[in-house]
């Protein structure tokens, strides 16, 4: 799951720092709120589940999001 969900960023935002668990959303990666939406809507798309918005909050790095995403 996390090479898939890095894989899906790296697509999306091209970061030049290279990606990892470990890697902040906010911080490492400098998405904004517009981009969070976006890639939301990735994976909702992608998984097809629907993802709630006070669950955006609990994203902090790539890792979060896997574990949401397995959980789901």
């Amino acid at each position: 799951m996390l090479t898939e969900v890095i894989e899906i960023i790296k697509e999306t935002f091209s970061p030049s720092i290279e990606v990892t668990g470990d890697t902040t959303i906010k911080n490492d990666l400098q998405l904004d709120s517009f981009d969070i939406i976006n890639l939301t809507c990735i994976f909702e798309d992608r998984y097809k589940i629907k993802i709630d918005d006070i669950d955006l909050y609990t994203f902090v790095t790539v890792k979060d999001i896997c574990e949401y995403l397995a959980n789901k």
